[in-house]
């Protein structure tokens, strides 16, 4: 939550930074839900053994720990386009572990940071946007257990994502919204486990709702 945060206060100050000549409006955002993500390959190598490689199904389980899923969002409107940063908080659950892998969870996240460009269309707003994907793994592979270790509080810089998605926004008064979004993602990512590494793509479909501030 950390880096979230000190991510959102450095792209403000970017945008802030950045001089304009038209009338710009800010949106925060704030909204959970869910994701189901696609089968994919996960290779896991440790120094020894042979590698492991699986088709993967995980489960996002957006509730059943205390770091929830939830997403963040700052944008700067000006007229009907907008330049956006994103924190959207996935989680990753393997649940066809095989069995050489006790553990496989990346829950505190799976972290999507991403600069949008967005654009509004008939009632409607289209996003496209690309950053990086920020893990904290916890997994015990053969015994061996990787859980809150290096990087920065056990949050790991590791690898590249992308999205589209489309939102539609209902106000409740002249400042405030609710809105509903689907987005897709796809995301390449490599997370440290004992003795070895993880090789870790995501492709998900997520469903958020939540509520906007109009500054």
């Amino acid at each position: 939550m950390r880096t979230t945060l000190s991510a959102l206060l450095v792209s403000l100050l970017l945008m802030i930074a950045v001089p304009s000549g038209a009338f710009a409006e800010w949106v925060f955002q704030i909204s959970t839900g869910s994701a189901k993500s696609f089968p994919v390959p996960l290779e896991i190598k440790q120094h020894g053994y042979e590698d492991i490689n699986i088709t993967a199904d995980y489960e996002t389980k957006a509730w059943d720990t205390f770091a929830y899923y939830y997403d963040l969002r700052i944008g700067k409107w000006k007229g009907d386009s907008a330049w956006e940063f994103e924190s959207l908080h996935h989680k990753l659950h393997l649940s066809n572990r095989p069995p050489e892998v006790e553990r496989f969870v990346i829950s505190h996240g799976y972290n999507l940071n991403t600069i949008n460009r967005a654009w509004r269309i008939n009632g409607f707003i289209y996003r496209l946007g690309a950053g990086l994907v920020m893990t904290h793994p916890e997994t015990v592979v053969r015994g061996g257990m990787y859980d809150n270790e290096g990087g920065i509080n056990g949050f790991h810089l590791s690898g590249v994502t992308a999205q589209a998605a489309v939102e539609k926004r209902f106000p409740i008064s002249d400042k405030i919204f609710f809105s509903l979004e689907g987005k897709l993602t796809a995301s390449y990512a490599g997370i440290p486990v004992d003795n070895g590494w993880a090789t870790v793509p995501n492709a998900a479909l997520h469903g958020i709702f939540g509520l906007g501030y109009i500054f």
